[in-house]
């Protein structure tokens, strides 16, 4: 077989690595190309905001725990180009799976050269409470004291190698959980499983069930 139009990954939407072999787990990620390799060629709607992702990814690397604008050091250049990168309008290409896009793709090509695979779901929640400008944040679990708080949950699923070594982030949702109306009566039994919170569980184990199908060699073991 000969591929007849070099550039069809491109055309088709799809990332530089896709429909590729099987990665080892280090591959990749020993250079300075890795943030490229990870999260190059993003569908955010704009070539622009696809290499602006792969800058702050590669400066965020150094320094994880520190918001961007201390990540720049006082670049205010960079710093006003990582904000123009997320406030996006609703509706544009710029979201989290989008951004996630080739590293999951990256993620599906280390599993592939496993036998088996852990895909641990999880969630966190995310407190913006103190944040009273910021619109789009759900009602979290009251804290100790009682009082509700702000935020998101962020619900993801992690592929692990069986020897603990990360393979990567296969699916990640941020969700604003909203409170239950007063004026809902139904029984818990009679609320469809689609509007309960638990939900995001099946989503994601639905979405680990398509991507089994294309490694049938590797087994996958959601936990």
């Amino acid at each position: 077989m000969y591929v007849l139009e070099t550039q069809f990954r491109e055309q088709l939407g799809l990332s530089a690595n896709a429909g590729l072999g099987a990665l080892g787990v280090a591959d990749g990620l020993d250079g300075r190309q890795w943030a490229e390799h990870e999260f190059g060629g993003a569908p955010l709607g704009d070539k622009r905001l696809s290499k602006r992702l792969v800058t702050v990814a590669d400066a965020k690397a150094e320094n994880p725990g520190r918001a961007f604008s201390g990540v720049a050091k006082g670049d205010w250049a960079a710093t006003k180009a990582y904000y123009r990168m997320i406030d996006q309008p609703e509706g544009s290409a710029v979201t989290l799976e989008n951004i996630l896009q080739p590293h999951r793709e990256r993620t599906a090509r280390r599993m592939l050269g496993q036998k088996t695979v852990l895909c641990l779901q999880d969630g966190s929640d995310l407190t913006y409470t103190n944040l009273d400008k910021c619109s789009g944040l759900g009602e979290l679990k009251a804290n100790q004291t009682g009082a509700k708080t702000r935020g998101l949950n962020l619900h993801s699923t992690f592929a692990v190698a069986p020897n603990g070594l990360p393979l990567g982030v296969l699916k990640a949702q941020c969700i604003a959980p909203e409170p239950r109306s007063p004026y809902d009566k139904r029984r818990s039994s009679a609320i469809p499983i689609e509007e309960k919170k638990t939900f995001v569980w099946i989503e994601h184990y639905r979405d680990l069930v398509d991507v089994a199908a294309t490694m049938p060699q590797t087994r996958l073991v959601n936990r």
